[in-house]
């Protein structure tokens, strides 16, 4: 690529040269600079600088390397200017001083590139990179492992590669593969303030959501003692001196109610604290405080983690197939309307936008999904197996949904929950009533003031008590409902794929035999970031021409 620039000259070049540039002498009398070209690349540039190169010739063969050094810097200073990417390449302002031309362009390290990615996105990338052996990835890998976006996949390994210092190596066809280092996360946490802290903010959230929890429990069990002790107050005013000062001695509430101790608060805690206060807890057994906040607001979604695990099943299953698949072998991971027969391939169209494929189509009239990242990848043969395996046994090739349940706690401690909470229901509507009592009203003043304050909150908070769980056992059903119907379709591509017709199977076997993965070595990079096994023109030339007389013999 070169670049020619003379004064009182408008060029222009194509997008893959892509410069514009104009200028004219000018006639102040400053000492006139040398111009300095700012050059912003588009994606389709990005493109040509990484797409394969061959050479024509052997005498050619050692430019490769010079090109491919030239390339690998160009997309170096893309990575690290991304913010300037937007800039115009154009040459006007040729011999006029303008300050923007000495920016200097941030180097490394000047900021912690992976801060910027997102959580899930990186932690995915990075046990991606755990998984390989030797740590030597490329983004299809990483994509088809996590089944993450391939887009993220490689904006998250130059992220990575660039603040542990990885080094990036380029193949002859153009490939890129990302070689980290032993103690890459190491140096990951040292650098970046923010992975630092990441355990230590978890935790905190984790104890605030254990404390929300518990707090819901406390309220019951505090709105309970506070209704009918107040209940108690009321109706021992009633009585005359004589009787009242007999039931101050001997114990009303004892007549009237249960006594509530400070220590009772661990039973409500642990129904077998007193029995066995030594007794270890399972860890996912609910104490009662937890069981009354199931009770009303449920567990949460039981498929949370339904959506990631369900593309990396798919990105597993386009490398097991070696980057070619058929509609039908993605269907029982998807959601789609209908049967179980394909009329209508739409619902593939998610899988071709996040992992970059595009549909081919055989003289049979069969279409196939090939995605060319899926077909390169720097795994060995032994691993690329015991990943295949893994996969295999993680999974019976589905994507099954969890049924909502209403409450994961016991049943004992269901039924303690609704029957606390219908003993303060109708506390509170005893209370209210006695509240509208004129001679309560008049010989209990102060009590009734105070108490009054935050009976609209009591009374709030008996009717949610029920009135939630009501209309979230009504949502339940539906959801259920659904998520069945979409079970079942799913099962049912499953099913037609394990025992396939005359005709599917030859598309299946059609598919096969356009699928194709090729393996990446160390041996074939040209070019590494890091100087390490980076031939010279005339080792590569040799093997370049043995390549060719090899090939010619074929």
């Amino acid at each position: 690529m070169k670049l020619s620039i003379r004064p009182n000259l408008t060029s222009s070049r194509s997008a893959t040269g892509a410069f514009s540039s104009s200028s004219s002498q000018p006639s102040t009398g400053k000492r006139l600079r040398r111009p300095t070209a700012k050059v912003s690349l588009s994606s389709s540039s990005r493109r040509h600088l990484l797409k394969p190169w061959t050479s024509s010739s052997s005498s050619s063969s050692s430019s490769n390397i010079h090109t491919a050094r030239r390339r690998f810097s160009i997309c170096a200073a893309y990575n690290n200017n991304d913010n300037n990417k937007k800039k115009s390449s154009d040459f006007s302002n040729y011999g006029e001083e303008d300050d923007d031309f000495d920016e200097p362009v941030p180097g490394p390290g000047g900021r912690i590139e992976s801060d910027a990615i997102q959580r899930n996105v990186r932690d995915s990338v990075i046990n991606a990179i755990d998984q390989s052996q030797n740590r030597r990835v490329t983004a299809g890998d990483v994509a088809s492992s996590s089944g993450i976006q391939l887009f993220d996949a490689t904006q998250a390994l130059t992220a990575l590669a660039a603040d542990t210092n990885a080094s990036l190596e380029v193949t002859n066809d153009g490939d890129l593969v990302y070689a980290f280092p032993s103690g890459y996360k190491q140096l990951l946490q040292a650098k970046s303030f923010k992975l630092k802290t990441e355990p230590t903010v978890d935790k905190v959230k984790e104890f605030l959501s254990y404390l929300v929890r518990v707090s819901f429990g406390t309220t019951l069990v505090a709105s309970v003692v506070i209704v009918y002790t107040t209940i108690f107050a009321l109706l021992s005013s009633q009585r005359d001196d004589r009787n009242d000062r007999r039931s101050s001695r001997g114990g009303g509430m004892m007549f009237f109610g249960p006594r509530f101790y400070p220590g009772d608060i661990f039973w409500y805690l642990d129904p077998y604290y007193y029995r066995r206060p030594y007794r270890l807890r399972a860890k996912d057994e609910m104490n009662f405080f937890e069981a009354v906040f199931s009770f009303v607001f449920g567990d949460g979604d039981p498929n949370n983690d339904f959506e990631r695990e369900r593309w990396a099943l798919i990105g597993q299953t386009i490398a097991k197939n070696e980057g070619v698949v058929t509609g039908e072998q993605l269907a029982p991971f998807l959601d789609r309307e209908g049967s179980a027969e394909l009329s209508d391939e739409s619902f593939v169209l998610p899988v071709l936008t996040r992992f970059e494929g595009s549909p081919e189509m055989d003289d049979s009239g069969n279409i196939f999904y090939r995605f060319p990242a899926a077909q390169v990848t720097a795994l060995e043969k032994k691993q690329q197996n015991r990943l295949k395996r893994d996969s295999a046994s993680s999974t019976n090739g589905l994507a099954k949904e969890e049924r909502w349940s209403f409450s994961l706690a016991d049943p004992s401690q269901k039924f303690m929950s609704a029957a606390l909470g219908v003993a303060n229901f109708v506390g509170v509507i005893w209370l209210s009533s006695l509240m509208t009592d004129p001679q309560v009203l008049y010989r209990n003043a102060e009590l009734v003031q105070s108490v009054g304050g935050f009976l609209p909150a009591l009374q709030v908070y008996a009717a949610l008590f029920f009135a939630i769980p009501f209309f979230r056992n009504f949502r339940i059903g539906m959801k259920n409902k659904q998520i069945d119907r979409r079970n079942t379709l799913r099962l049912q591509s499953l099913l037609r794929l394990e025992r396939p017709d005359e005709k599917l199977r030859r598309k299946l076997m059609e598919a096969k035999s356009k699928a194709g993965r090729k393996f990446v070595s160390e041996k074939d990079s040209i070019f590494s970031s890091s100087g390490k096994g980076q031939k010279d023109g005339s080792t590569f030339e040799l093997e370049d021409f043995d390549r060719r007389l090899n090939n010619e013999k074929k």
